[in-house]
């Protein structure tokens, strides 16, 4: 890691004289910073790659933000920066998974040259939209995302015993809308 000290001249520099290449090396310093708070929002490591981009582009609006003259540690100032973006990353998966099922791709994403798993489509497209829009989000972040209960809850700030009823209740609307008459 680098030391604060080494930080605040290469933003003064940046910052007094507009020199690209120190504002580049404080962020190449402090990225270290970006990958442990990136680690902690990640649930696997593939996602940690994504998490890493978005908090970077926080480390970015840091440096460019950060004022020598009113403070001299930039881990502190760019911390919540960076888990702003971070947060405002996850959220944007989150409604990406809902928006897919809404729009019912997910439910499209079998070969349609097979006539039984057509009309399973077919049937579950329709029964989804007897779902509320929760319902909907709920299902989609349990079975698309493969979130836990628990994280559900956290995202939509609930408690995991209102996800597991809402999971609960379009659980038994499916089975309902499914069952041949």
């Amino acid at each position: 890691m680098t030391s604060t000290f080494d930080t605040l001249e290469l933003l003064s520099r940046y910052h007094g004289a507009d020199d690209r290449a120190a504002r580049d090396q404080a962020i190449e310093r402090n990225l270290p910073l970006v990958r442990a708070l990136a680690r902690r929002f990640s649930r696997s490591p593939e996602q940690t790659d994504d998490l890493v981009q978005a908090g970077a582009i926080g480390l970015i609006k840091a440096v460019d933000g950060f004022d020598v003259e009113r403070g001299d540690d930039l881990g502190a100032y760019a911390v919540p920066t960076i888990v702003g973006e971070l947060r405002r990353h996850e959220a944007r998966r989150g409604s990406m998974a809902t928006a897919m099922f809404d729009d019912d791709a997910v439910l499209l994403a079998a070969p349609e040259s097979e006539l039984g798993r057509s009309d399973t489509r077919l049937a579950l497209r329709g029964a989804f939209r007897l779902l509320t829009r929760r319902e909907r989000e709920v299902v989609a972040l349990r079975f698309y995302r493969d979130l836990t209960q628990q994280d559900i809850a956290d995202r939509l700030g609930l408690s995991q015993a209102q996800v597991s009823r809402t999971l609960s209740t379009a659980f038994a609307k499916l089975r309902s809308a499914l069952v041949e008459p």
